[in-house]
């Protein structure tokens, strides 16, 4: 395989990525009530890590998530919710903890030719000063929308209810995730307060409110997908698709319900602030589903920024180098004003900063 590296990153990932999405119906069905067992904390050098809490009932695997936390804060810690995306497919987005079954360290560091996952992201930020939650929520298989917003919802709560406990700080929550899961993160922090999309999965006091999101190449609109996918890529509006998958029924059949699943339709000038990055060369999610939510965000005169990333695909590789994709373009918008320009580049170190301005205490 030939071109820049970058280019052939895309392929490797999206090809990988396609044949996943293809394979999944040949693999046995999950026993969907298994739940593994809560360890005992895992101390390393740098984070503890609480494995398999379950943050609602039923107490399943869909319904549990990790926690990572500094070994040496000084205070209570700000917190970022990750899910990995899986097509809304997944029966465990949370990824495998940072510790083995006999307690050792498990291997994790970040691969630029997987996609991204909250174990990884732990060992990166959690000597930086942050709680990283690994989160489960149920898959389309198990239940439709908006049980998905349910859930992380319910996390949310839960989390904020025993801040103390952990060491959290309730004030400075923040969601993020990569495809479906960056649809999650949006989800999550755009509709804070709308009684239909909060569920009733406990801890009904506290507020699931976040205060910032990271989207990487998540959708927002799935009515819009088709029209501007690319000529080889995935279609969206047949009945078997993850779109159709998630909402029980094709999309394009009742369109008034998928908008209810539209981030960008619930954007406010209050919504909280969101850093956008996406390849204009995906086959899953056509690059043009950030755009929307970008100009939703510039509409409504609140905080985004947008990077798009020529030639890449389904895929956050770009998170590790700087110059990943020459020729990127990056838009800001604030109070209605768009600016564009070349950066920053979407890096870990550029999202760490963009969580760190909006997450002062």
């Amino acid at each position: 395989m030939t071109g820049p590296p970058h280019r052939r990153a895309f392929l490797r990932t999206s090809l990988g990525v396609l044949a996943g999405l293809a394979g999944g119906a040949a693999c046995a069905a999950p026993d969907l009530t298994a739940r593994p067992p809560e360890r005992e904390p895992h101390i390393a050098e740098h984070y503890l890590v609480h494995t398999n809490l379950s943050y609602a009932a039923p107490a399943e695997r869909s319904h549990l998530l990790d926690l990572y936390l500094p070994r040496a804060a000084e205070g209570p810690v700000p917190v970022v919710i990750f899910q990995m995306g899986s097509a809304f497919r997944g029966e465990d987005t949370k990824g495998k903890a940072l510790a083995d079954g006999n307690g050792a360290d498990v291997n994790v560091l970040p691969d630029p030719g997987s996609m991204l996952g909250a174990p990884q992201l732990a060992t990166l930020w959690v000597p930086r000063g942050y709680a990283i939650v690994g989160l489960n929520v149920r898959s389309s298989s198990q239940a439709t929308f908006p049980a998905q917003v349910h859930d992380v919802k319910a996390a949310i709560r839960f989390l904020r209810a025993r801040a103390a406990a952990y060491g959290l700080d309730p004030h400075r929550f923040a969601t993020m995730g990569n495809s479906s899961g960056g649809w999650i993160a949006m989800m999550a922090a755009v509709t804070s307060g709308i009684a239909e999309l909060e569920g009733d999965l406990g801890n009904p006091e506290q507020s699931s409110s976040v205060r910032a999101a990271i989207n990487l190449f998540g959708p927002t609109d799935f009515l819009a997908m088709d029209a501007h996918r690319l000529p080889e890529g995935q279609i969206h509006d047949e009945p078997d698709s993850p779109e159709s998958e998630l909402m029980g029924f094709p999309i394009q059949t009742d369109r008034a319900a998928v908008e209810k699943a539209n981030p960008a339709t619930y954007v406010t000038a209050g919504s909280p602030p969101v850093f956008i990055a996406h390849g204009t060369a995906d086959p899953l999610v056509p690059a043009n589903q950030s755009e929307i939510l970008f100009d939703a965000y510039a509409s409504a005169g609140a905080t985004a920024t947008l990077a798009l990333l020529p030639d890449v695909g389904h895929t956050d590789a770009f998170l590790y180098a700087p110059n990943y994709s020459p020729g990127r373009v990056v838009k800001h918008t604030r109070d209605g004003r768009i600016s564009t320009g070349s950066d920053p580049a979407p890096t870990f170190d550029a999202l760490l900063s963009f969580l760190d301005t909006h997450l002062r205490a």
